[in-house]
C-alpha cells in the first residue's frame, strides 16, 4: 500500500483521500481479503493525519462493505461477497460469478432417479409412478465452495445422465444443447443451519448459518422445469432486489 502523505492543498477532504487510497489498495489486491489493517494510530502516523480523519475513512469503508471491524481484534479487509439478485428473472450462478470477475465452478456429487415426495408430485404435476431426476452439486467461486445446490426435474430429464455437469452451467447445457429455455423463477428465502452432510460438503462447521433459496423455475410456456434448493454460506452473499 502506497503510504505517501495525503495532499493538504486540495478541495478533497483528507478523510476522502485516505478512504480512496485504502479502497484502491483493496480493489487492486494490494490489501487482500482477510488481511488486518494497521491500527488507527499507525495509519495516522503513516499518512500524517489525525485519528479522527482515519476513523471517519475506516467507517465509510466499513459501511460500504470493504472492511470488517472485529471487537478486540482490529479491522480487516472483508471477504468479497457474491451479489445475488433475487428478482423473478432466471440468473445462472455461472453468470453471477462472471459478472463479478470470479471463476465459477461445479462439482457433481449426486445424479439419480428417485421417488418424489407428495409435495414434488403436487408441484410438478407428475404422472402416477413417475420418478424425479435429482442433481446435486457443490458450486464454487474462485475455487471456494459457496453453495450446495439440489435440483429436481421430471423423469423426462434423465437425459442429464449423459451430461458432464462438472464445472459447467446447468442452465447453459439445457439451453444450448437441449433447447430448454428457462424464463421465470419464483423464490422463497429463509435462514437454516447446516447439518452434518451439508457442513462436510461446504467445508463449514455444523450449525453454520445458511441462506436457503427455494426456487420454482419455469420455461416460456410456464411449465415447471426445476425445483431448486440452494444452500448458500450466509456470510458469502449479499442479496439485491
Amino acid at each position: 500500500m502506497n503510504t505517501k502523505n495525503l495532499e493538504n492543498n486540495t478541495a478533497t477532504p483528507l478523510y476522502l483521500q485516505l478512504r480512496n487510497k485504502l479502497q484502491n489498495s483493496i480493489e487492486s489486491g494490494a490489501l487482500a481479503p482477510g488481511s488486518k489493517l494497521p491500527t488507527e494510530f499507525e495509519l495516522s502516523e503513516q499518512f500524517n493525519v489525525s485519528r479522527v480523519t482515519v476513523r471517519k475513512a475506516l467507517k465509510e469503508l466499513s459501511d460500504q462493505g470493504y472492511l470488517e471491524r472485529k471487537s478486540g481484534k482490529g479491522t480487516f479487509v472483508a471477504e468479497k461477497k457474491l451479489q445475488r439478485n433475487i428478482s423473478n428473472r432466471v440468473l445462472a450462478f455461472s453468470d453471477m460469478c462472471r459478472s463479478m470477475n470470479l471463476k465459477p465452478g461445479a462439482q457433481t456429487i449426486k445424479m439419480a432417479l428417485e421417488e418424489p415426495t407428495d409435495k414434488d408430485i403436487e408441484r410438478m404435476h407428475l404422472a402416477p409412478d413417475e420418478k424425479i431426476m435429482v442433481v446435486e452439486r457443490i458450486r464454487t467461486a474462485d475455487g471456494k465452495a459457496v453453495v450446495l445446490e439440489i435440483n429436481k426435474f421430471p423423469e423426462s430429464f434423465s437425459f442429464l445422465f449423459g451430461e458432464d455437469l462438472n464445472n459447467s452451467s446447468l442452465y447453459e447445457v439445457l439451453d444450448k444443447k437441449h433447447g430448454i429455455i428457462l424464463d421465470h423463477s419464483h423464490k422463497v428465502i429463509d435462514i437454516v443451519f447446516s447439518n452434518t452432510r451439508e457442513s462436510k460438503a461446504l467445508g463449514i462447521s455444523k450449525g453454520y448459518p445458511l441462506l436457503r433459496i427455494s426456487s420454482v423455475v419455469t420455461d416460456a410456456q410456464e411449465t415447471i422445469v426445476i425445483l431448486c434448493t440452494q444452500l448458500c454460506i450466509g456470510d458469502k452473499f449479499k442479496l439485491s432486489i
